[in-house]
């Protein structure tokens, strides 16, 4: 996706599709309800698709599973708190996206905003994932709500220092590294 006429979003949504594919069709429905408490609307009550969770324990029970089912995509990681001391954490160890590609902009794009979307989204649950471009270790917050992308200091602006994809588009004036 390093083509300059791909969009951010059109990045994203590439990303929130797979995501949604690797769960399959049954996952996403069983989790709105049993985890982030929304209703379904074909049950025939006022409460019909209406959210009245998370409930308190699927930021926790999220955090543990998700070792198991992603290692494959992000590596090794293990359950942490967040950083106001509730469970729900994840540290992802060494993001083998951000070693292979060594881009910030790939990570934020490809990664993190996707991520953070379909959560919050697809199956109801805020997440806000904190990248760390120096040690490429990941905090993954599931629960907390994640700051907008202005706001954001994961988004500075320029790149890595080595960052492969930048020489790739330098010639095509893309600016992979921007909110």
């Amino acid at each position: 996706y390093l083509d300059p006429r791909t969009t951010a979003e059109d990045q994203q949504n590439m990303v929130r599709e797979t995501l949604g594919n690797l769960m399959t069709p049954v996952l996403p429905p069983f989790y709105r309800i049993f985890m982030s408490g929304i209703v379904p609307n074909n049950i025939g009550t006022p409460w019909g698709g209406k959210q009245i969770g998370p409930w308190f324990y699927a930021p926790f029970l999220t955090s543990f599973v998700t070792p198991t089912f992603f290692r494959f995509l992000v590596g090794p990681s293990y359950v942490n708190r967040r950083k106001d001391g509730q469970l729900g954490g994840l540290v992802v160890e060494k993001c083998k996206f951000l070693q292979e590609s060594g881009c910030k902009g790939m990570c934020l794009h490809i990664c993190k905003m996707p991520a953070q979307q379909f959560f919050k989204d697809e199956l109801g649950l805020p997440l806000t994932v904190k990248p760390n471009f120096v040690t490429q270790e990941c905090q993954w917050s599931f629960g907390e709500e994640p700051l907008p992308p202005a706001e954001d200091p994961d988004f500075p602006k320029g790149c890595l220092v080595g960052c492969e994809s930048r020489k790739l588009v330098q010639d095509k004036k893309a600016d992979l590294c921007s909110v």
